[in-house]
């Protein structure tokens, strides 16, 4: 399933007061294509990538 999404120039520009245009919902296209990265095991923009998370909690140098 494919579709498309003509963007506007006044996605999240106030209006009038406080008042915002809502942000749109993800693609469809995105989500599915992001299901399919974490069920490969993939590293997924937005969310939580346990082998980067051990990795920075090595100590920079050995034996540091």
């Amino acid at each position: 399933m494919t579709t498309t999404r003509r963007l506007t120039s006044h996605v999240g520009v106030q209006r009038n007061g406080s008042e915002t245009v809502p942000r749109p919902e993800l693609e469809p296209i995105f989500t599915e294509l992001a299901a399919r990265w974490e069920s490969s095991g993939r590293a997924v923009p937005g969310r939580p990538d346990k082998e980067w998370t051990v990795l920075a909690r090595q100590p920079t140098w050995p034996g540091g």
